[in-house]
């Protein structure tokens, strides 16, 4: 049974400071999911994917086509969407949760389990404007994943939040999936979209460039890659330096808020998209306080990488909200490594290489 039906659905926006210029968020985009189905929809920032939630969502409305959605709706859009920066944790569970359309009795019925699981307990009852982007975002997905809905669209989930709880996020996500629930499933995370979506949709400018199959459309995706990172407004020079076992990577990076906490994250990944490191300076509890709007980072690190091209993407943010994000903005190349005797590098079917020894007993 078809559950989503997108027909012709386009999505305009007037541009301040021009009586005259309108943006095309979505261009003409039209697809249908069955019941059941987990999608993947990918492209870059700007693309149109949050677009084609927020209208699925009722958030926003379309300029022209329709979105036919048959069943309950529930969607995880932007940190703070559907919920009161005034009111406390415990209210906006409530109030979270009637926007979805669920009665007030069945949430609370689940209101410690969700309580619980958002690891924000300690704080439910303090007003939300004095919650992190992470424990809002806990707290919202909480109330998504204890509450039974048809369709559920989840927008950039693990972008935001600690590992744990992005393993405890991509865990029920999969239950979601078991119990036969229809996903949308938003993501940069391509090795994430590629286990849990057997279709995928690309985006790019507004449209659907292609529809199919996950692996061969993350294949599409990184094969048409046209981001620049330097035409980015706050990356000014990136280098990097690899050998066979250690790399240096360089970046300055300007037009920042001076005296304003910077968060800096940079994931290196295999041909396919699959992520093989992630550095973030919140991992090793690392202030960057940029002066004068500046700030030139050099990342150094030991790796075990097979031969090969790797590409990197970089996160920029400041305040706790995203300034830049960067996929596949340079690549990695790690030299000929051949420890063992092989000829042909490329024969080693691994990502890494590890120093190991076999011996006979």
């Amino acid at each position: 049974m078809t559950v989503i039906e997108v027909l012709s659905l386009s999505k305009s926006y007037q541009l301040k400071g021009s009586n005259f210029a309108r943006f095309d968020a979505l261009k003409n985009v039209s697809f249908s999911i069955t019941e059941g189905e987990s999608v993947g929809i990918i492209g870059h920032n700007g693309a149109g994917k949050s677009t084609l939630l927020k209208l699925l969502s009722d958030v926003a409305f379309p300029t022209s086509g329709e979105a036919k959605v048959v069943g309950t709706f529930a969607s995880l859009l932007e940190v703070g969407t559907g919920f009161h920066p005034d009111l406390s944790g415990r209210d906006n569970i409530f109030l979270n949760a009637s926007i979805i359309g669920i009665p007030k009795k069945e949430v609370g019925e689940e209101l410690e389990n969700i309580i619980s699981f958002s690891g924000v307990g300690k704080f439910i009852d303090e007003p939300l404007h004095t919650y992190s982007s992470g424990m809002k975002l806990r707290l919202a997905f909480s109330v998504l994943a204890h509450l039974k809905t048809d369709i559920i669209a989840l927008d950039e989930v693990l972008a935001v939040g600690d590992s744990m709880f992005q393993m405890k996020c991509m865990e029920r996500i999969f239950d979601f999936k078991k119990q036969g629930r229809t996903i949308l499933f938003v993501s940069h995370n391509l090795s994430a979209v590629k286990k849990l979506c057997e279709r995928t949709l690309v985006i790019e400018s507004g449209e659907i460039v292609f529809d199919g199959a996950s692996d061969l459309a993350i294949q599409f995706y990184l094969n048409n890659q046209k981001t620049s990172g330097l035409n980015n407004q706050f990356l000014k020079e990136l280098t990097n330096h690899c050998t066979t076992k250690n790399a240096t990577i360089n970046l300055n990076i300007e037009q920042l808020e001076s005296n304003v906490e910077f968060d800096f994250g940079l994931n290196i990944s295999d041909p396919s998209g699959n992520q093989l490191y992630h550095f973030s300076n919140r991992f090793i509890d690392q202030r960057l306080i940029p002066e004068n709007g500046k700030l030139n980072l050099k990342l150094d690190f030991n790796h075990s990488l097979k031969p090969g091209n790797y590409s990197v993407s970089i996160y920029l943010g400041q305040n706790h909200e995203e300034l830049a994000w960067m996929e596949n903005v340079t690549e990695l190349v790690v030299p000929p490594y051949n420890p063992y005797g092989f000829h042909n590098p490329d024969a080693i079917q691994s990502a890494m290489i590890a120093d190991f020894n076999i011996s006979t007993t």
